[in-house]
């Protein structure tokens, strides 16, 4: 019966084996933390890369279609941010808003994952510009990895 009774009140971890477990998680947290969040920059970068793309795929697509007449950028445009959406099915900038799925600037804008501070006192904008080939960049400005390094596509 001793043998029962001692087998008994030995169940379970001593305070010792769970500050070493505590101290074991602890140090893989520090170690493994900052790679998480440079994992977490890089794919919000890529998705605001991403939406750059779709900005510009949208604007292409809209300089091809013939029924569209009002608000048409020319050829040779420089960095210029991108208008509000117009009024009317031949609005160019309705159409590239109408692609994107989107009603206003302020909503595109508020899709960037990592670039989204509107508050700033230099705001994030998206740009474009158009060559004289009519081949289409977009740019994101302003931003907190754009304030040094703009996402350009082409």
């Amino acid at each position: 019966m001793n043998k029962k009774q001692k087998s008994l009140t030995n169940k379970g971890f001593s305070l010792v084996e769970l500050i070493i477990v505590i101290a074991i998680m602890a140090v893989l947290i520090v170690v493994l933390a900052p790679q998480y969040i440079k994992y977490l920059d890089k794919s919000k970068i890529s998705a605001d890369t991403q939406l750059a793309d779709n900005v510009r795929n949208a604007i292409t697509n809209t300089l091809l279609d013939p029924a569209v007449t009002d608000n048409v950028p020319a050829a040779g445009t420089p960095d210029t941010k991108l208008p509000e959406p117009g009024a009317g099915a031949t609005d160019f900038w309705k159409n590239v808003y109408d692609v994107l799925g989107e009603t206003s600037y302020a909503n595109l804008v508020a899709n960037l994952k990592y670039d989204n501070d509107t508050t700033a006192t230099t705001p994030v904008e998206i740009q474009y510009a158009v060559d004289a080939q009519k081949n289409v960049t977009v740019k994101i400005v302003n931003g907190k990895y754009t304030g040094t390094n703009a996402i350009t596509v082409d």
